[in-house]
């Protein structure tokens, strides 16, 4: 739960729930496992501030920020933030094998190749008054082109990446995902370090 009280100091009090599932399967002892992350977030209380909608509540803070769907830390190959709402699920699956190991100036080492599918959907949107927009004055475009009210449904993207790690807990990390849909983007290329998840 992660709230935000007006006596504290907020401008818009409200309040969110945010539930997150890990597991991790064993295929080939110490070479091949499969891991999945399914992640629940939405508005429970209140009105969240426009510029908070982003944010995605985590249980352990993987990078400097933990910002929207899309992105480097929830669907890869899909633009940042490209996926807002009040309430939102997401989820990632990936294939990871360790496909070397060896020893290099006295440290232990592997190569590891990961294959992932990314998945996520708003659930709740967030309202938005169109009634006062004129076609054609503000906007050069249809509205539907903007607000097409039919259009929400799950997104996805795939792709690989490469981890080089040191001793088992210094991991590089390179991932590229492609978005299934040309609206979210094209492809991304992300380089970090550690596991998604």
């Amino acid at each position: 739960m992660e709230g935000a009280p007006e006596f504290l100091g907020a401008e818009n009090s409200f309040a969110k729930l945010s539930l997150t599932h890990r597991q991790y399967f064993t295929i080939v002892p110490k070479d091949l496992s499969l891991a999945y992350r399914l992640d629940y977030q939405t508005t429970v209380a209140g009105h969240v501030p426009f510029y908070y909608q982003t944010q995605v509540i985590t249980s352990e803070l993987k990078s400097a920020t933990s910002e929207g769907l899309g992105g480097a830390s929830t669907l890869r190959g899909i633009l940042r933030n490209r996926i807002v709402g009040d309430g939102f699920f997401f989820g990632n699956i990936e294939a990871r094998w360790k496909f070397t190991r060896f020893r290099f100036i006295n440290n232990n080492f592997y190569l590891g190749l990961n294959g992932f599918l990314d998945f996520g959907r708003v659930t709740k949107k967030i309202p938005v008054n169109t009634s006062n927009i004129n076609e054609g004055d503000i906007v050069p475009f249809p509205l539907k082109s903007y607000f097409d009210k039919g259009a929400e449904k799950m997104h996805y993207s795939y792709g690989a990446g490469l981890r080089i790690a040191m001793n088992e807990n210094f991991i590089i990390k390179v991932d590229y995902g492609l978005a299934a849909d040309k609206r979210d983007g094209t492809s991304g290329m992300y380089i970090g370090l550690n596991y998604l998840f």
